[in-house]
């Protein structure tokens, strides 16, 4: 390959200036045979592979690629931990208060009406009421204990005001004398739960914005127009 080189170089210096043609061939001969010469001269191993770059591509070192990966990780896994399916509220949010609200104000009606219809039969039937009461006494337990449940949720995530008054309802529904022999001081008994358990109700709709605003005008008319109303009757 190196002989055939040497000889279209001097073929190329003794051509004469007029033969364009011919000066052309030796041209074209010279740079095939250089072309040759560089890829013998080449050593084994040493061949570099060729990448095919499209226009708007960059190469990314391992490094970067690495970076891309755990930015793109803690995206995602910021996103995730912010996600929640449909009908589970977040963590500390609204949702999380007003179900636990919820579930005290459920519990303390069950537990008070419970209470009201046993009482008033232990008044009304006397001793023939008796074992049918008793075999009441499991689910007057039960409704205890979600009662106490309910509370230790509303102290979990509630407002230092929404847990004094959760306290006080359900200390009145505690206070409820089932053996109370008299109509009057039993009614005194239910009073007490009922204003209690609308206190909870007022603190509960504060604690969650429920209420009207300062700036909420044309709401804070309406009410107060229905007030009017509702003292005029």
């Amino acid at each position: 390959m190196l002989f055939h080189l040497l000889h279209h170089l001097t073929d190329l210096a003794a051509a004469p200036d007029s033969d364009a043609l011919t000066l052309l061939r030796n041209l074209t001969s010279t740079a095939y045979g250089t072309a040759s010469l560089v890829r013998l001269l080449r050593r084994p191993g040493r061949r570099r592979d060729r990448r095919v770059v499209e226009p708007g591509m960059t190469f990314i070192t391992p490094g970067v690629a690495a970076a891309g990966i755990k930015a793109t990780g803690s995206v995602a896994s910021a996103l995730i931990g912010r996600y929640r399916p449909t009908g589970v509220p977040r963590l500390g949010s609204n949702e999380d208060r007003a179900e636990a609200y919820r579930r005290l104000l459920d519990a303390s009606a069950r537990s008070f009406g419970y209470a009201y219809q046993f009482a008033h039969l232990r008044r009304e039937a006397g001793r023939a009421a008796n074992k049918v009461l008793l075999g009441q006494l499991p689910q007057a337990w039960e409704l205890s204990s979600e009662l106490i449940g309910a509370l230790q949720g509303v102290r979990l995530c509630g407002s230092v005001h929404v847990i004094a008054a959760a306290e006080t309802l359900v200390a009145a529904t505690g206070d409820l004398d089932l053996n109370e022999k008299s109509a009057d001081r039993f009614q005194q008994q239910a009073d007490a739960v009922v204003a209690a358990r609308d206190a909870f109700l007022d603190v509960c709709r504060e604690d969650l914005a429920y209420t009207t605003r300062w700036w909420q005008v044309r709401r804070r008319i309406k009410e107060r127009r229905f007030l009017r109303e509702q003292a005029a009757r």
